[in-house]
C-alpha cells in the first residue's frame, strides 16, 4: 500500500508540473503575439490560437490536470482526515462534470443545430470555453495537488531502521 501511495504521489506532483508547463507555454505565446503586435492585450494574443502552441499548452493543460485530480485525490484520501477526503470528493465531483460537459456533444455548445452533429472534442472545449476549464478543471485539481501533496506521511512501523535524521539528532 505504501508503494502505491507513493506512485500516487508522484503522478500528481508529474500532473501538476505538465499543468504548469501548458499554462507557461499559452502565457509565453500569448506574450509573444503581443510583442509581435502592440496593440493586442494577453487575452488576443491567447484567442489567435496559432498551432502548434496552441494546442501544445491545452493539451499539458487540460492532461496535466487530469492527472493531479486523479492521482490526487486517492493520495489525499490515504492521508486520511475528514476535512481533506471531503474537500477532494468535492474537487472531483467538479472535474468529473467538466469532463461530462466537454465530452458529451450539446446541441447548444457543441455547434450549430443541424445533423450532422459534430463530435466534442476536449482540447477544443477547453480552448473555446477557458472560464470552465480553469473554475471546473484547473481549480480542483489545483486544490486536490495541494490536499495530497501536504499530506503527511505515516510513520514506518516499529522495527524498521530510523529515519537519517532521526539517528543524526541522538
Amino acid at each position: 500500500m505504501d508503494r502505491l501511495a507513493s506512485w500516487m504521489w508522484w503522478a500528481t506532483l508529474i500532473g501538476v508540473i505538465a499543468a504548469l508547463a501548458g499554462i507557461a507555454v499559452l502565457f509565453v505565446y500569448a506574450t509573444s503575439e503581443v510583442l509581435a503586435d502592440p496593440t493586442l492585450s494577453l487575452e488576443d494574443g491567447y484567442w489567435i490560437g496559432r498551432l502548434p502552441w496552441t494546442t501544445v499548452g491545452v493539451a499539458l493543460t487540460v492532461i496535466g490536470a487530469t492527472v493531479a485530480l486523479v492521482a490526487g485525490a486517492p493520495t489525499a484520501w490515504i492521508a486520511g482526515g475528514a476535512i481533506r477526503r471531503v474537500v477532494t470528493a468535492f474537487a472531483v465531483v467538479l472535474g468529473a462534470f467538466w469532463w461530462l460537459l466537454v465530452s458529451v456533444p450539446f446541441v447548444l455548445i457543441s455547434g450549430a443545430c443541424c445533423d450532422p452533429q459534430p463530435d466534442s472534442d476536449p482540447l477544443t472545449m477547453a480552448y473555446s470555453w477557458p472560464q470552465a476549464t480553469v473554475l471546473l478543471l484547473l481549480l480542483p485539481a489545483g486544490i486536490t495537488a495541494i490536499a495530497a501533496l501536504t499530506a503527511t506521511r505515516k510513520e514506518p512501523a516499529s522495527g524498521s531502521r530510523p529515519a537519517l535524521r532521526d539517528v543524526v539528532r541522538r
